[in-house]
Formats: structure tokens, sequence, C-alpha cells
């Protein structure tokens, strides 16, 4: 069973809001420095390819701790599956529409409503679909959804400087 009721707030959030629900803020959460982490040992080439571009992009904001290696390389790994798993799926649709075509048939829909009412076709889509829903969940953490970035706090510009705020503002 899931826990209940809605994800707590952190601390720093609550504090912002002006703690609405008047409950004591805890007093001993761990506080970790923001730092670029060392990439996990044992990843696959695909999984280092996702950390390099991932890394990347959040270093400049200052937003990764050394903690967050582990969850980070299991984004990458779960990431570099599911791109590898979209990559059979189309390879699995192009055979479909060349078994079609050799054998002169015409597919009813198109070729992924013909792979669809196959059995592994549809244990492919639903395995893609799980792994999905995992990743989107694992990027929700680190902030990387539209609707979750505004959850994390970041402690630098991120490198990027707009030049019309830039003109405006001075």
């Amino acid at each position: 069973m899931g826990a209940r009721g809605p994800a707590p707030q952190p601390t720093k959030l609550r504090v912002f809001n002006g703690n609405p629900s008047r409950r004591p803020l805890p007093t001993n959460e761990p506080q970790y420095g923001a730092c670029v982490p060392d990439r996990p040992a044992g990843m696959s080439p695909a999984g280092k390819k996702v950390w390099a571009s991932l890394v990347d992009e959040m270093a400049a904001a200052q937003v990764l701790r050394r903690a967050d290696a582990l969850a980070l390389a299991q984004l990458c790994e779960d990431q570099a599956l599911l791109n590898e798993a979209n990559d059979g799926l189309r390879k699995m649709l192009a055979q479909v529409k060349r078994r079609a075509k050799t054998e002169a048939k015409e597919l009813p829909g198109n070729a992924l409503v013909a792979l669809m009412q196959d059995t592994k076709g549809r244990r492919m889509m639903s395995s893609i679909r799980e792994l999905a829903n995992t990743v989107i969940l694992q990027r929700r953490e680190f902030g990387l959804t539209p609707a979750s970035n505004s959850r994390v706090e970041s402690h630098g510009t991120g490198g990027f400087v707009d030049p019309l705020e830039q003109k405006l503002c001075g």
C-alpha cells in the first residue's frame, strides 16, 4: 500500500509560505552542499551518455548533491533503457510494415495497430509505458519536469543571463 495523503512539503517551502499548518518545523534535517557527484562505476555506455547530458544541465543550476549520485544513476539507466525500448519498438514497426508489404497485405489502421493486435506488441507497449512512468517519477524528484521544477531550489543562475533583462535592469 502506498503512502497516504499528499507528499510532505520541504521545510524551506513551508517556511517560505509562513508555515500554514503551524506545526513545529523539523530541526534535524540533513543539509547537503551543492556539488556535482561522481558518476558511479558500472553504468552502461547509454546510461553514461544520459548522465553527461543531465549533469551538464543540472550542474549549472547547482541543484545536485553528492548524495544524489545513486538516484541520478538509476534515472540515467532507466532513461537509457527507455530509449533502447523505443528504438526496439520502431524496429518492430518497420518489421511489421515489411512483412505486410512482402505478403501484399494492407494493414488495418497502421503498423502500430497491427502490432498491438499481437501479444508481443502489447507486452512491448506495456513495458515501455511502465518504464516511461518510472522515468517521469524519477525526473520529478530532480525537478526535471515542467510542473516539478518549481519545487526545486536552485543555488545559482545557471550561467544564463537574459540580455533583455540585463539591459532593462542593469
